[in-house]
């Protein structure tokens, strides 16, 4: 391993300042119309958690079941419970608001990390510069990488740890970062099994950086301990508890259960000008690099992860940092292959629509959209229309609407019979394209003069769903305003 300091202000690159601006962009972009979350659990387990803790939301039984089997670490939790805390007695607590700025948060951190694990393996390795500037056209990244779940913390915190591993200096620091990153999410002890076993083999026996690397992971552990007695008002050691509830008990293969195939169905079907490059190019890193910690952590924390029944392609997450700067390192030597303009031209098209779909709308498109449009144009006292009840749905989330007087349509006629009475009003539509209600209802707020102020999905797809049958099947969910009739 090297042991040369590493720079975190080199001299850069073109092709790094053009990528650390695509970063920058997408990121930004993400942070701001990301909200919401991509699995329920991103809510439930961080955000909820946090808002019991600071008393936003004082009733225990609108937290989930894993609050009261105390199987749930409270160290991301009271990351995001602190300032809700100090906000709320300020009286200047807005959920959305905060959220935002925690998208912006994650977001910098993980193009820290990234950045500092890129510099380590242009060291390593001598990349070409280039890469960087493909890497930061990966179009998940963004959407990923602003997400308040476990998975997007832990994946933090590991990059972080491997970018500094290979140093071969402060083993201690770096078994404080695979803690942390356990805390967030105790699958990560799958691929720290690989990475104990690739140490063991590179140095023969346990030497004393092992148990520097080993005392620091513990400590945070420890530190966990003592973070979930202050969170649940009562020892609890939730990995344990964890373990036990999802594996032993067998809580886990109630959810989502799959063959030990699906992980690999979920790669082809996924934008396979990405994923099959990022599938193979890990094993071929591996087959480079046979001893390098990072590649037995990322083949142990996948190959595990296949015996497990319950399976969510989140759940690989916290590798993508990896996965992407081990794929640079195996196909380095291919430039002309992966520079080629005709897959470039392709590549660089499915990635625009990619980071479209995923990122420049909200992350869960249910009630939530509605929730947020309320609460960006909405104010108390005013009237709404909308044909999902929205506020209903979430009385006893973390995102709240008050104030709001909701009145409810279905169809077309419905919505023609109030509309004259309650404007001007804001209208918010909720169907899919397909839906025989959607032509009627659109139709007549486009008689009506309504013009729409907020789309849940880029307004340019609505515009192609004629000419792609496909996209007819997304859900067209727009918010429009309709002002007081002309006396």
């Amino acid at each position: 391993m090297e042991s040369s300091p590493w720079n975190p202000f080199p001299k850069l690159d073109r092709f790094e300042w053009i990528g650390l601006f695509l970063f920058f962009v997408g990121h930004s972009l993400a942070a701001h119309f990301s909200f919401g979350y991509n699995h329920p659990d991103e809510h439930y387990q961080i955000l909820e958690f946090a808002a019991h803790f600071a008393g936003v939301n004082a009733d225990p039984s609108a937290l989930p079941w894993e609050f009261r089997l105390q199987i749930r670490p409270w160290f991301q939790p009271l990351l995001h419970a602190i300032p809700m805390k100090l906000l709320s007695l300020a009286g200047l607590h807005q959920a959305f608001t905060l959220t935002e700025v925690w998208r912006f948060v994650y977001a910098s951190l993980n193009l820290a990390a990234l950045w500092t694990l890129w510099q380590t393996f242009k060291k390593r390795f001598g990349i070409d510069p280039k890469w960087f500037l493909l890497l930061g056209t990966l179009w998940f990244f963004p959407y990923i990488h602003v997400r308040t779940s476990s998975e997007n913390l832990s994946g933090i915190f590991l990059t972080f740890a491997f970018a500094g591993l290979f140093s071969g200096r402060r083993w201690f620091l770096y078994g404080s970062l695979f803690g942390f990153a356990f805390l967030a999410r105790y699958q990560i002890a799958l691929g720290l099994f690989g990475l104990g076993v690739s140490l063991l083999l590179i140095d023969r026996k346990i030497k004393p950086h092992h148990l520097k690397l080993l005392a620091g992971f513990m400590s945070v552990v420890l530190l966990g301990f003592l973070l979930d007695r202050i969170g649940y008002g009562a020892w609890a050691f939730t990995p344990y508890r964890y373990f036990k509830t999802n594996i032993v008990d067998g809580v886990a293969a109630t959810f989502n259960p799959y063959p030990w195939y699906q992980y690999f169905i979920w790669i082809f079907e996924m934008n396979p000008l990405v994923s099959l490059p990022l599938f193979f190019g890990v094993f071929l890193y591996a087959k480079k690099e046979k001893q390098d910690p990072m590649a037995w952590f990322v083949l142990s924390f996948f190959l595990i992860h296949l015996l497990i029944t319950n399976k969510e392609y989140r759940f690989l997450f916290p590798i993508l940092n990896l996965v992407a700067m081990m794929c640079i390192r195996a196909y380095q030597d291919s430039g002309k292959l992966w520079f080629d303009r005709a897959y470039l031209s392709v590549y660089l098209l499915s990635t625009l629509l990619g980071f479209s779909v995923s990122t420049l709308h909200g992350a869960s498109l249910e009630s939530l959209w509605g929730v947020h449009m309320a609460d960006r144009h909405g104010s108390a006292g005013e009237a709404w229309l909308s044909n999902r009840d929205f506020i209903s749905e979430t009385k006893k989330l973390y995102y709240r609407v008050d104030g709001i007087k909701l009145h409810l349509f279905s169809q077309e006629k419905e919505l023609s019979e109030q509309l004259p009475h309650l404007r001007p009003i804001r209208v918010l539509v909720d169907y899919k394209f397909n839906d025989e209600n959607a032509s009627g209802v659109l139709g007549l707020l486009d008689r009506e003069n309504c013009k729409p102020e907020a789309f849940a999905l880029p307004g340019f797809i609505f515009k192609l769903r004629d000419q792609i049958p496909l996209l007819r099947r997304l859900p067209y969910r727009a918010l429009y305003f309709c002002p007081a009739q002309a006396q």
